[in-house]
């Protein structure tokens, strides 16, 4: 799944994440440019395939789907105004 999605239009990563040791869980990102390319390789295959991934589990899954609205990079670790006593800076 994850190969055909990388090369997708609009895809700017996949990845899929397993911890097996602690839960025994895996977790599925894709980053898109815009939700209309997510729609768009959204198929039925694809559905399919999580489907079969849930239906496999032992537990119910968490399903989410997050929208940024904006990305920030290191600088928003810089805190205005005054630091506590004995920060690093």
């Amino acid at each position: 799944m994850l190969g055909p999605t990388r090369v997708a239009p609009g895809c700017l990563d996949a990845r899929l994440y397993a911890d097996l040791d602690k839960r025994r869980a895996i977790l599925l990102v894709e980053e898109w440019e815009s939700r209309e390319y997510f729609k768009l390789n959204l198929d039925a295959a694809k559905l399919n395939a999580i489907v079969a991934a849930i239906e496999l589990s032992s537990e119910a899954p968490v399903v989410r789907i997050d929208v940024v609205e904006r990305e920030e990079g290191v600088e928003a670790l810089a805190f205005d105004g005054a630091r506590p006593a004995g920060s690093v800076r």
